[in-house]
């Protein structure tokens, strides 16, 4: 009997009632082109829709059995690697298997293939090819380069053999070159023409630390077992260049690599350092990609043509069957949880990984999370000190300026005097300045004086952002509005604006500084592809003299013109309702801080704050990270919040107000009997945000000393809950979440 006469498909159809494996009976014409990993077509119901094979038998569990439709596409959407992942994702985040496939799967086809008129030398020599090349060296050149990178369109062969068109031109004229039109890979970045590992001529030299750093991580990857480092370095130690060694470590054993970041912004500048070390060896993945190049990237990947990955939090589902080491950059940074379902955790599937292919983790930073920290005193991981800068730089001067101070001296402007005095000083100077302030938008606040009211967003409870052009933005659903010019309740005129947002700064630097020149990086001025290399490398090139950016700028940029960093609010994370908002702030301070005096002049950092005294800030401003860790661990351990505990919510969302608030009472019941306890929950209540995109929000929040129990006591839970209910609300659970909001 066939064997593979049956397919057994996962549907994608991400509910719980169809979290399944369904049986369908392959027909014969498709029984060669299909495999596991394949997307198809298969009858579901009355619709039609889209499924992945994930194995074959050749007995179905029931009887009469569907035909396959069709196949999607003949290649895997993921490897058995992953396929064994999404089943550890499913049970990890209590989400189906069909939204663990869609986060692991490959992209889907985009489009046709493009075609392109490559360059080719000619099969045959010309007559005379010798003395035509003899009398003019420019098409000699370019003649010797096509021979040594064949395949290159005809205006990438003449910039890289530094000729015009017309000389490239001429030598398909005379038949020493031929074109021929063929499909071409969608890259994000152009090819190098190189697959090999540069050569170690000009390769900086490694101080001590980082040498026995890169020594314990070899021994790792020789050991052939799944091992876990902490490289804790202090801002400008080096870091990049011991990943980058590690790398080639790995690749000299016939292994692959995968390395994360936690910003698309610093793909840009870590995709150059690794290009000028592995040429074409290296694929890039994340979502600001085009969807033909993030599928031609896959496919190179998946084919073995790239086995050095480098991306945001997705990439860390490459499909790469050998993976040998995978590398956590930044790994404190929140964006590494995934905030939609399945809502995993970016260094939880690493760690999986690594588990189930033998590789070594590498987790960077210099502000390690608290969790994290914590599992290396423990043994969990190896750690790894980089305490010093490289060329042993000084760590830049801190400043700390009260804003009460300035406040009580009549100061009512964004900027303290101090911080004014130092960035004239600096731009007079010819330095580079970096002002950071992590909310984006003119004022977050518009408000009626005459009767009090705040402009909110039609569909979201929050208040819409005022912008400088004019308009009110929600920054949930992007709904967005002109400013009126009188209050829509009282029709009163006297409307004002409270707080302030990056374009607030970039409007008063450019008032208090009108010859600089400014750029701004934040998430309204990098909408489109590549805005944010074009922001960066305008700055380091020199081309502008400030930048005024929220997080992007706080994390891992190497700008070496850059002497002084301004932290226009040191309160904005600090006083935020958040147990982990000292450890944001302590993080986010010495993140930006350490922007500063990475070249040969030294760095200065002013940070301005109400709370001056407070103990995250203080630490921040000694570099001390032990420091902040003994405090911060002591106020964790009184309340149990983790890493003394673990932490999950439950949220309940919908059209209808009442179907959701009785909802989540219902959740809670389910709880009860099974809860103990060792179980506290907390709710049900109205979420911080209580509506979002016109859906009511209630939420629940459950603390355990261990994220199994919670685990086990909310699949329980979830699985009476979708039996029973027949509300038309969305459950929706995050286990360890990095945010309530």
């Amino acid at each position: 009997m066939d064997e593979r006469a049956y397919a057994e498909v996962i549907v994608d159809l991400p509910v719980a009632n169809t979290d399944k494996i369904f049986h369908y009976h392959v027909p014969p014409h498709l029984r060669a082109s299909l495999q596991q990993g394949v997307r198809v077509q298969v009858p579901f119901g009355s619709k039609r829709l889209t499924g992945f094979v994930v194995g074959f038998s050749h007995k179905p569990a029931v009887s009469p059995t569907k035909d396959i439709l069709a196949v999607v596409d003949g290649q895997p959407a993921f490897t058995p690697e992953l396929y064994a992942l999404a089943r550890w994702l499913s049970q990890r985040c209590l989400c189906t298997m069909a939204r663990a496939l869609r986060a692991i799967a490959a992209p889907s086809r985009s489009g046709s293939a493009r075609f392109a008129d490559q360059v080719y030398p000619a099969d045959s020599p010309v007559e005379g090819e010798g003395r035509l090349l003899e009398r003019a060296p420019k098409q000699a050149v370019a003649w010797r380069v096509a021979r040594e990178f064949p395949g290159l369109t005809r205006s990438q062969l003449a910039a890289r053999a530094g000729v015009s068109l017309h000389v490239v031109n001429a030598l398909i004229g005379k038949g020493v070159l031929t074109l021929a039109r063929r499909a071409v890979t969608r890259r994000p970045y152009p090819a190098t023409g190189r697959a090999g590992i540069a050569s170690k001529a000009g390769l900086p030299v490694l101080t001590k630390e980082q040498l026995t750093a890169l020594e314990a991580i070899t021994n790792g990857l020789e050991s052939g077992e799944r091992q876990v480092f902490l490289v804790h370095g202090v801002t400008g130690s080096g870091k990049t260049e011991v990943y980058i060694r590690s790398v080639v470590s790995v690749l000299s054993r016939g292994r692959q690599a995968l390395v994360l970041v936690p910003e698309i912004a610093l793909t840009g500048q870590m995709v150059k350092q690794f290009r000028e070390r592995f040429g074409d060896q290296v694929a890039v993945l994340h979502s600001r990609l085009g969807s033909g190049e993030r599928y031609d990237e896959w496919r190179r990947i998946y084919d073995g043509k790239a086995p050095v990955v480098l991306g945001a939090r997705s990439a860390v589902f490459a499909p790469l069957p050998d993976l040998g080491l995978i590398i956590v950059d930044e790994e404190h940074e929140p964006s590494y949880k995934q905030e939609e379902d399945p809502k995993y955790h970016t260094r939880d599937v690493a760690f999986a990984r690594a588990t189930m292919q033998n590789a070594v983790v590498v987790l960077g930073t210099a502000t390690p999370s608290l969790k994290t920290f914590a599992r290396t005193i423990k043994g969990g991981a190896g750690l790894l000190k980089l305490d010093h800068r490289v060329e042993n730089r000084p760590m830049p001067r801190v400043t700390l300026v009260d804003l009460r101070d300035e406040y009580r001296a009549g100061n009512r402007r964004v900027f303290s005097r101090y911080l004014v005095g130092r960035i004239s000083e600096k731009l007079a100077q010819k330095e580079q300045v970096i002002l950071f302030l992590n909310r984006r938008g003119y004022s977050s606040v518009v408000l009626c004086r005459e009767c009090g009211l705040v402009m909110r967003c039609p569909h979201c409870a929050i208040s819409l952002t005022h912008h400088r052009d004019g308009l009110l933005r929600c920054h949930y659903c992007n709904h967005q509005s002109w400013l009126p010019a009188q209050c829509p309740s009282c029709r009163s005129s006297y409307l004002t604006t409270l707080g302030t947002g990056t374009q607030k700064v970039e409007e008063e630097v450019e008032r208090l500084f009108p010859g600089a020149r400014v750029v701004r990086m934040d998430s309204d001025t990098v909408t489109r592809k590549n805005a944010h290399e074009r922001i960066l490398h305008t700055f380091t090139s020199g081309q502008a003299d400030i930048m005024i950016g929220t997080q992007m700028v706080a994390k891992g940029l190497d700008i070496p013109g850059v002497t002084l960093v301004g932290v226009i609010s040191a309160d904005t994370s600090l006083l935020l309702p958040d147990f982990r908002a000292a450890e944001r702030t302590f993080q986010l301070i010495t993140q930006v801080a350490g922007r500063a005096g990475r070249g040969d002049l030294k760095g200065e950092v002013v940070v301005q704050t109400y709370c001056p005294e407070h103990y995250s800030i203080l630490a921040a401003v000694e570099h001390n990270y032990e420091q902040f860790f003994i405090r911060e661990m002591n106020m964790r351990r009184k309340l149990q919040y983790p890493p003394f505990s673990s932490l999950a919510r439950v949220v309940v969302r919908g059209l209808d107000e009442n179907e959701v608030r009785e909802s989540s009472r219902v959740f809670k019941r389910n709880l009860m009997p099974s809860s103990g306890d060792r179980v506290q929950i907390m709710g049900p209540a109205p979420a911080p945000v209580s509506r979002i995109k016109d859906q009511y929000r209630w939420h629940l929040v459950l603390k355990a000393p261990q994220a199994r129990i919670l685990r086990n006591l909310l699949r329980d839970a979830l699985e009476r809950f979708e039996r029973l209910s027949r509300q038309r609300v969305t459950v929706s659970i995050d286990i360890d979440p990095e945010y309530i909001n």
